[in-house]
């Protein structure tokens, strides 16, 4: 997520100094954390992030955090600021897949005709099974795509995600009569109309369904650990945040993204040693 705008408009008052004194870098050459850093917390334009710009921020992010201005941040105000947040993620993430899931129905729409046929259907089944064996050695470039994902829908072109589709005996394994069991009952399912033949409105429809049903799983979720992360940074147990408390897990972020040490996260930051640091990159 960028920085917003009164953000970042207040970090280039109070810290123009700073970020003049920056040497160019080039985001595209940073280390994996360093450019997961930058995208998430440079203002646009830019391709590095100080120690006092980043305290800025969260400095104007625990204000926005304390709705009821109180000086603290209680467990609700913070769950609502990352809830809020979150929801922008799933939004964008809901919309990515349902134009994957228009370009997906004119692939199986071979005769283009506006309709996938059963014929159709069970020949994408076909190539489907015939990837299966393959699909178990998912490639870390898709695995990498999948955490980038906050809906995470499962996909047939990954082991894990056949298992989740097909599965339903929870063996472990897909077996061709489950397989074809499975995709003969959701055809049946999506036909609403029971023509024989699934529109791009029915193919849309069942898929907005399993949308919907993972985006309440997946933000139940993200409730749960926003409060244990609450839990976790409120040292003192007493129900609220001080900015200090709040600041401690933004440390160890900058910190892990700042590898060399020099204050200041760039494309100069080599990836850390793993278990250098620790860091909570949910705040």
């Amino acid at each position: 997520m960028k920085i917003v705008p009164l953000t970042a408009a207040l970090m280039a008052l109070v810290l123009a100094p700073a970020v003049l004194a920056q040497p160019a870098s080039k985001t595209s050459t940073a280390s994996p954390t360093a450019a997961a850093f930058l995208a998430q917390f440079a203002t646009e334009g830019t391709d590095s992030v100080s120690w006092a710009q980043f305290e800025a921020f969260r400095k104007q992010r625990y204000a926005d955090t304390d709705r009821n201005h109180d000086g603290h941040v209680d467990a609700q105000e913070y769950v609502d600021e990352y809830l809020q947040r979150f929801d922008v993620r799933l939004a964008d993430a809901r919309a990515g897949h349902l134009r994957q899931t228009d370009t997906r129905f004119k692939a199986l729409d071979r005769d283009k005709n506006g309709a996938i046929s059963r014929a159709e259907y069970d020949a994408a089944g076909e190539r489907t099974w015939a990837g299966y064996e393959t699909s178990q050695n998912a490639t870390q470039e898709t695995a990498a795509a999948s955490s980038r994902d906050p809906l995470k829908m499962p996909t047939s072109h990954t082991a894990n995600g056949m298992l989740e589709l097909y599965d339903r005996n929870k063996d472990g394994a897909v077996d061709r009569e489950e397989f074809d069991a499975v995709r003969a009952a959701s055809f049946a399912a999506t036909d609403t109309d029971g023509n024989g033949s699934l529109s791009l409105a029915e193919y849309t429809s069942e898929f907005e369904g399993r949308l919907d049903q993972q985006r309440q799983r997946v933000r139940a979720d993200a409730e749960r650990q926003a409060r244990v992360r609450f839990a976790s940074l409120d040292k003192d147990a007493d129900g609220r945040m001080t900015f200090a408390e709040y600041q401690l897990s933004g440390k160890r972020m900058f910190d892990r993204a700042d590898s060399n040490g020099d204050g200041v996260v760039d494309a100069h930051d080599p990836e850390p040693v793993a278990g250098a640091h620790s860091a909570n990159g949910n705040r």
